[in-house]
């Protein structure tokens, strides 16, 4: 089966194929272009609020840090009263440690260090007494108005005949600078 055109329409056809071929080459392959460039565009912006997203989470997760660093700030004046120097604090450590019954041999400040809002100062504290009054007299300066972090304790037998121990413990106090005190 042959298909014969009368030699009149072969003008139209091939006016036809041109027609389509034009159409081709000038409407079709550049809308795919700009289709294809469109849906690139699409992913990268879908990529971009992707990421947004989880930054948007981590924003809202260091808010909520920042929030509780907040709750701590606010509340550290109610941990370590700004009024008590150091002297004050060494001074109630030996009242306390003369009520429990133990003796203070020793009580040894370390160097200051300043930090943004507080002072960091190691103490060593030297004591004799019995496990209970040792014990006592750790409790009690757990309970001072300072902001205080006990940070070795070693014990040791002193006398053997009263039962006694000697106690070396090393602590951090945090102490709030008071301005303008003289």
């Amino acid at each position: 089966m042959k298909w014969s055109l009368p030699k009149t329409s072969t003008p139209f056809v091939l006016l036809g194929l041109a027609f389509v071929v034009a159409f081709v080459l000038l409407v079709y392959f550049p809308l795919q272009r700009v289709i294809k460039t469109a849906q690139n565009e699409l992913a990268t912006l879908q990529a971009t609020l992707h990421q947004e997203d989880t930054l948007l989470a981590q924003i809202e997760a260091h808010r909520a840090e920042s929030r509780e660093i907040d709750n701590v700030i606010a509340a550290w004046p109610q941990v370590a009263n700004p009024n008590l120097h150091l002297s004050q604090m060494l001074g109630k450590i030996s009242r306390e440690a003369r009520q429990v019954g133990a003796d203070a041999l020793r009580l040894e400040p370390g160097q200051s260090q300043a930090m943004q809002a507080v002072h960091r100062i190691p103490v060593q504290l030297g004591c004799r007494g019995t496990f209970q009054e040792i014990h006592q007299l750790i409790c009690q300066i757990d309970t001072l108005p300072y902001q205080l972090w006990i940070e070795r304790v070693e014990l040791a037998p002193a006398d053997d005949q009263k039962h006694e121990l000697t106690c070396e413990m090393d602590f951090t106090a945090f102490i709030v600078p008071v301005k303008d005190s003289h």
